[in-house]
């Protein structure tokens, strides 16, 4: 993980939020509370912004928001170092775009980010992960999850999301675990995206959901482009897109290969 001390000091500070925020029964309901978090990020009232609290490159801000009935915190990044560059890309403009993309593929394992400007200065804020493991942790600790089978599952599409925005393969240190409900999130896109026309080098595919192979079937280029515009080069995009092929095709060959029964689930 970038910045692992800044982030972690972050989200260590994590709260217990809403119902609203914090739980869902249904793809519906699921759809309703990330607009609501959308909206209260963007439109809730700042009312105390702290800065520099940990060293780091992307130095992100720690945010509290009132909208008049919750109190919450968010945390803030405004670097905004894209491609192409002389130095490391690094932009919170490639967070926007792995939330918006996780979004047309319905697979809610990036917490919600928005774009806002806080003094001036335009970043994306982003929601808090409440009571959390890290996956680093998790393993040092030798706790297994409720349903292994599941969280297993779980990791299978976020490998495919990874090499999809080509950003680090399961690094344990951006896989955040609810404890109450083992909910997992993917954390930390603020350097994805490098235009490459290859999947990441040692991160394999073996297996992934009904839902994901199905949504990446129908999920078109022409929509990609229209979301993504906003925050990607045109050679950002393309490569994605290349990805995105690759990556349909390598699902397909193992179903070939090995039966749909081994590969979907």
């Amino acid at each position: 993980m970038k910045n692992k001390e800044t982030l972690s000091f972050l989200f260590i500070t994590c709260f217990v939020f809403s119902n609203w925020w914090c739980q869902s029964q249904t793809t519906n309901k699921e759809n309703l509370k990330q607009i609501d978090i959308e909206n209260y990020l963007r439109t809730a009232k700042i009312v105390s912004v702290e800065k520099d609290q940990e060293a780091g490159r992307t130095a992100p801000w720690s945010i509290t928001l009132d909208d008049g009935e919750i109190v919450e915190q968010g945390f803030f990044k405004h670097v905004n170092a894209p491609r192409p560059t002389m130095f490391l890309p690094d932009s919170y403009k490639y967070e926007l775009a792995a939330y918006e993309l996780n979004k047309l593929l319905d697979l809610n394992i990036v917490p919600p980010v928005v774009e806002r400007e806080i003094e001036g200065i335009k970043g994306s804020i982003q929601q808090y992960i409440k009571n959390f493991i890290i996956e680093s942790d998790r393993k040092r600790r030798n706790i297994e999850p409720p349903d292994p089978k599941n969280f297993e599952n779980t990791l299978e599409e976020i490998k495919i999301f990874e090499n999809l925005v080509y950003d680090e393969c399961l690094d344990t240190d951006d896989i955040f675990i609810q404890t109450e409900d083992w909910k997992v999130w993917r954390v930390d896109f603020s350097e994805a995206f490098s235009p490459s026309s290859e999947l990441l080098p040692g991160c394999k595919i073996r297996r992934c959901s009904k839902k994901l192979y199905k949504n990446l079937q129908k999920l078109d280029n022409d929509s990609i482009k229209a979301k993504l515009k906003l925050y990607l080069n045109d050679e950002e995009i393309k490569t994605l897109l290349i990805r995105k092929k690759i990556l349909l095709d390598k699902i397909k060959q193992l179903i070939e290969e090995k039966g749909e029964e081994s590969v979907l689930f």
